[in-house]
């Protein structure tokens, strides 16, 4: 059988090259008789991958499972349809999303400022900066977003496709802003590389875990009472290319008590 390419719903960016993420999917499958490989990046810097071997199709959909596969051409999504892509730029008006989507040219999602504000703020007029700030929203951070018309009439217009974000998101958001717990968000930098430092700075008595969002998006879930301000500095200190963001469930509830007060009882 020859070997079957598809591209991964996963970026590399800054210091790391496509290679440096075979390891993570070698490890995703291990136990199945394939050979994967990362052999490079195709649009906006998705991994191309590289599959052989008698469990082709049951890595193909682990993979689609659980890092997700890009859609590649518009044909394959419609109205109604659910994809992760990564924050590709804010602007006053909104964020756009890179959704997979490169031929025959690349298509975005664009997520209007008045979604987001119904969706996160209950329709609380905040600009795009204080939605960013409170909801830690940034350049290559993943989102989930259903698309709110087909795609290829998109496309067609010459224009971004109108989304919102999907109710899973809105879901993981609830749960952070419930949990209660400050979180640390680390955009740039690999797990092993945020697993590393936090050891290096001897914060594991602070420390209630550390979550992946991505193969370089990850986040440390603090415990109650940790010095969120001083962790982030030091993070930031040693992870100079990762952009670091905070997380602060107690004040998204002060600042919308009837959106998330209820959630967090």
């Amino acid at each position: 059988m020859r070997p079957i390419r598809v591209v991964v719903l996963e970026r590399a960016y800054g210091r790391y090259r496509p290679e440096d993420f075979t390891p993570a999917l070698l490890n995703l499958c291990s136990g199945l008789a394939v050979n994967v490989r990362v052999v490079g990046t195709v649009g906006r810097g998705w991994l191309l991958v590289e599959l052989s071997g008698e469990d082709v199709e049951v890595a193909m959909r682990l993979i689609d499972m659980e890092m997700g596969l890009a859609p590649i051409r518009p044909d394959r999504l419609r109205k109604g349809s659910v994809i992760r892509g990564r924050i590709s730029s804010l602007t006053g008006q909104g964020l756009y999303v890179d959704i997979g989507v490169f031929e025959p040219v690349n298509l975005e999602a664009r997520v209007p400022l008045q979604a987001l504000r119904a969706q996160l703020a209950d329709g609380r007029e905040l600009d795009m900066g204080g939605l960013s700030e409170l909801f830690c929203l940034a350049e290559n951070l993943p989102l989930e977003v259903r698309l709110l018309e087909d795609p290829s009439r998109a496309l067609e217009e010459g224009r971004p496709v109108l989304a919102e974000l999907s109710e899973g998101q809105v879901r993981l958001v609830e749960s952070w802003v419930s949990c209660g717990l400050d979180r640390v968000l680390v955009l740039g930098a690999s797990h092993h590389a945020l697993k590393r430092t936090v050891s290096r700075l001897r914060l594991h008595e602070q420390v209630a875990s550390l979550g992946r969002l991505g193969l370089l998006e990850n986040y440390v879930l603090l415990k109650l009472g940790a010095p969120t301000r001083k962790i982030a500095k030091k993070l930031r200190k040693k992870l100079k290319e990762a952009l670091v963001l905070v997380f602060r469930p107690l004040r998204i509830i002060r600042e919308f008590p009837g959106r998330y007060v209820s959630l967090s009882l």
